[in-house]
């Protein structure tokens, strides 16, 4: 700046050539090109700025072309501030501000910057003022750091009280001792007089679930060594077997050297999210599991239904009827979270969807028993096929008959068997088949043997019987 401050054509303006300036002046021009200090000073009656290599580091893209420029010209969107300061210095009046804001345009843009300001009044040789010299001192950095922290200070203290975050830690690193507040002292089972005077960082190492300690050394390790945050969640044994889901996050400050000193951070509980993520997992892998085995039920039905068919068109009518039934089966299961259904509700299910709900053709009697998922599923189709079997060709076709249906439960070896009998009457005569069936072979195939279960089809004269043997597992009662 002393280089272009020489070169500058003062001549073509209000102060004239160098050599005519008066000595006040010089030397104010002389000071601020040899101070380290961003300064910058106003004279005469244009109030043209001069000002040193600090305080054109601060001007940014506005530098060269301030030097010599009226200064309410020079920085236009702080004109009324600048005027301001340039009445009250001419008249003799010093200003002081701290941390003043501003919008200043110095890169193109509009930037929000702080500034500590010191204006004090220049005169001339018989004690007149002519303007002004500021020292000016950026202080962005600090405010904003300042700000950040009371608002991360802040969040902090309202996580603290609402319970998230279970507590703050700081550990130093040289000498292995981890100061931890009361909350954690509480969560890690650590006396709070030994955790506030610090504890080697292995006393809370032992705490942590065999299973993630690896995890967490890890990321100890890589956040000490490397530098990069750190952040993991891990299970910490609270009593007995139970333990606490929560994630740690923090950052290790280095010395001059180099070299780890402290690593701070804090512990946030989140054992409720981690059980849900886990329970979505589940959910996920249930869900794609009954995707697929209803996926192959469908291909298994479509591939019967179509095979052998006298026409597309029938053929089309019995497998859309079986895929209604297999819907209505899944409506039952859906209302019980698909935890299991009761055998009741399919028969209803089943009687409601061949229009015979509340029909005195159906006799209905049986205690409540509950199906798993599959079982369910496999009786909905099998009571499907008894029935559309039944409407064709026997006792539920226009000749009037009826259909009594009981169940009971029953035990063999220890073992839950439900005992199901489909018996129909008042039909036509019944002659037994030249060749089995989807229906029939759906229904054993579905109910049978290979999975310790039996199924009786008898084709008497007075009416179809079907008696139906299935083990149980073990669902819960709601």
């Amino acid at each position: 700046m002393k280089e272009r401050v020489r070169l500058h054509d003062w001549g073509a303006t209000a102060l004239g050539p160098i050599a005519t300036w008066p000595q006040p002046l010089r030397t104010m021009v002389d000071l601020i090109l040899s101070s380290n200090l961003p300064m910058v000073m106003v004279w005469g009656p244009d109030a043209q700025l001069i000002y040193n290599d600090a305080y054109a580091e601060f001007a940014g893209g506005r530098h060269p072309y301030l030097l010599g420029l009226n200064v309410l010209a020079a920085w236009p969107e702080v004109a009324e501030f600048n005027q301001h300061v340039l009445a009250a210095t001419l008249a003799g009046q010093a200003l002081s501000y701290k941390d003043q804001p501003l919008v200043l345009f110095r890169n193109g843009h509009a930037e929000d910057v702080w500034l500590d300001l010191d204006y004090t009044p220049l005169r001339d040789a018989a004690g007149v003022p002519r303007g002004f010299l500021a020292t000016v001192v950026e202080t962005t950095a600090r405010v904003k750091a300042e700000r950040a922290y009371h608002r991360a200070r802040e969040q902090v203290e309202l996580a603290l009280d609402a319970g998230a975050v279970l507590g703050t830690w700081m550990w130093d690193v040289p000498n292995d001792r981890v100061v931890v507040d009361h909350r954690l002292a509480r969560i890690f089972a650590v006396d709070p007089v030994e955790a506030a005077a610090g504890l080697p960082i292995e006393r809370f190492f032992e705490r942590i679930h065999p299973h993630d300690l690896p995890e967490v050394e890890v990321r100890v390790h890589e956040t000490v060594s490397r530098g990069l945050p750190y952040r993991c969640q891990y299970r910490i044994q609270r009593s007995g077997d139970e333990y606490l889901w929560v994630e740690g996050s923090g950052r290790c400050q280095r010395g001059a050297d180099g070299r780890p000193t402290y690593f701070a951070g804090l512990i946030v509980d989140v054992h409720e999210r981690k059980l849900a993520e886990q329970q979505q997992r589940i959910m996920i892998n249930e869900l794609n599991h009954r995707v697929k085995n209803t996926l192959a039920i469908v291909q298994s039905l479509a591939a019967q239904s179509f095979s052998n068919a006298d026409s597309v068109e029938a053929a089309a009518e019995v497998f859309n009827a079986r895929l209604i039934s297999l819907s209505h089966a899944h409506d039952v299961l859906t209302r019980e979270h698909w935890h299991s259904a009761l055998l009741g509700d399919l028969v209803e299910q089943m009687a409601q969807s061949h229009n015979f709900r509340g029909s005195e053709r159906f006799e209905i009697e049986g205690p409540p028993v509950r199906l798993s998922p599959q079982n369910a599923l496999s009786f909905a189709l099998a009571l499907h096929e008894l029935a559309t079997n039944a409407i064709k060709y026997g006792a539920l076709g226009e000749c009037g008959g009826g259909v009594r249906i009981h169940w009971r439960v029953g035990e063999t070896n220890g073992r839950r068997i439900l005992h199901l009998d489909w018996i129909e009457h008042d039909g036509p005569p019944v002659q037994p088949p030249t060749h089995k069936g989807f229906g029939t072979r759906l229904i054993e195939r579905s109910l049978n043997p290979s999975r310790n279960g039996a199924v009786s089809i008898d084709y008497r004269e007075s009416g179809l019987t079907c008696h139906l043997a299935v083990p149980l597992p073990e669902v819960e009662e709601d």
